[in-house]
């Protein structure tokens, strides 16, 4: 009998497994290199017939490696948010800044291995990630150029050849901007471990936040590029007039377009998909709030009832469970959302993932200021 994936998924995430603490990373790059291969044959011959070049224990097996891989990055994780918060603090703009944190379950890194078939597993930059949200681009370069006295860069625990791809000065062809920066932070003298951050202001966040609801509601990955062709026209053209606003390069195909002929379009646009009207009636109500101050937060959305809950957790091996347990429940279906995050401050929930709220009051605000600025 086959393998049940999502089965072997759930008792993996729920298995125990030891913390490593910092600057001790147990598993050794053949090791991790070894068990992405297993995984990906593996999967990709559940697909089709044939000879089996890998057991399900091998299997079993590999995505053990896999969770204790992810789950030694926790600690540099904790340990790179500290150096930010640092960072954020010496440039006095913590408390406008917006933070949060989150690991890659397990299904999705499998998955990705079988997506990007030449990838490894130790190549992979997003096992962990953290996000950053500054007010406007003035303090966004501010941030992203200080690296003279940067604690992230000057620390003795991450190598300083970063990489950087800033798709503010050149966006992405769907419209999407934000700074993204790989960091390598080491195990020991010659090892290390990838960290993926990404930067982005406040209105690429209201942009990038409408995305993630309108497909949300319109069932489909607009994020992927899938759909109305109309509706994503749509984003990248309200992309293009955020960029305007903030004198930012815009989207290269529309950077001709006049501030004029941009609203122009995207009025013809709204009055045929009514895209305004739609995520004006559709804001999530949030439970009751329980500003419990935790290190991890369950954040479940029910697109049936439009109600939004947050389960706070200390314990990131409960919080890991419950999560698993909720996607089992809700797999297959397209009325229930939920993630696990961090949040430097449990206030700015809602702030770091108001897609997770229905909530696009701010892009709606925004997008009918411009139109009357610009028009």
């Amino acid at each position: 009998m086959t393998l049940d994936i999502k089965t072997t998924f759930k008792d993996i995430e729920e298995s125990d497994v030891n913390q490593e603490t910092l600057l001790s990373f147990s598993i050794s790059k053949g090791a991790i290199t070894k068990s992405g291969k297993f995984i990906r044959s593996y999967m990709e011959e559940l697909k089709s017939p044939g000879i089996r070049t890998v057991s399900e224990e091998e299997f079993r097996e590999a995505l053990l490696v896999l969770k204790q891989y992810r789950e030694n990055h926790i600690p540099y994780l904790r340990f790179f948010s500290s150096l930010l918060e640092s960072k954020l603090n010496r440039l006095q703009i913590f408390e406008q800044s917006i933070v949060s944190s989150r690991s890659k379950r397990l299904e999705s890194i499998a998955n990705k291995l079988v997506v990007r078939k030449k990838m490894r597993l130790a190549q992979m930059d997003d096992v962990v990630g953290i996000r950053v949200t500054l007010p406007n681009i003035s303090i966004l370069n501010q941030f992203l150029y200080d690296n003279a006295d940067c604690e992230i860069v000057n620390s003795e625990c991450v190598f300083d050849d970063f990489h950087t791809t800033n798709y503010i000065l050149e966006p992405k062809e769907d419209g999407y901007r934000g700074v993204h920066q790989i960091f390598k932070c080491k195990t020991d003298e010659n090892s290390y471990v990838k960290l993926e951050m990404q930067i982005r202001t406040k209105i690429q966040h209201e942009w990038a936040t409408v995305v993630e609801i309108l497909g949300s509601l319109k069932n489909v990955s607009f994020k992927a590029g899938e759909g109305d062709k109309k509706y994503l026209h749509f984003l990248v053209l309200s992309s293009v007039l955020f960029s305007i606003e903030e004198g930012a390069a815009t989207v290269a195909a529309y950077a001709e377009l006049t501030p004029a002929e941009v609203c122009a379009r995207l009025n013809q646009l709204d009055k045929e998909l009514q895209v305004i009207e739609m995520l004006r009636r559709f804001n999530s109500i949030p439970s009751p709030k329980n500003n419990v101050e935790a290190k991890y937060y369950l954040i479940q959305l029910d697109l049936n009832t439009h109600e939004t809950t947050i389960l706070p957790y200390n314990d990131e091996h409960d919080a890991n469970e419950d999560y698993v347990k909720l996607e089992q429940i809700y797999q297959g279906s397209d009325q229930f959302d939920v993630v696990l995050v961090s949040v430097d401050d449990v206030n700015k929930i809602e702030e770091a993932y108001p897609n997770y709220f229905l909530d696009s009051n701010d892009f709606i605000s925004r997008y009918n200021t411009l139109l009357m600025k610009y028009s």
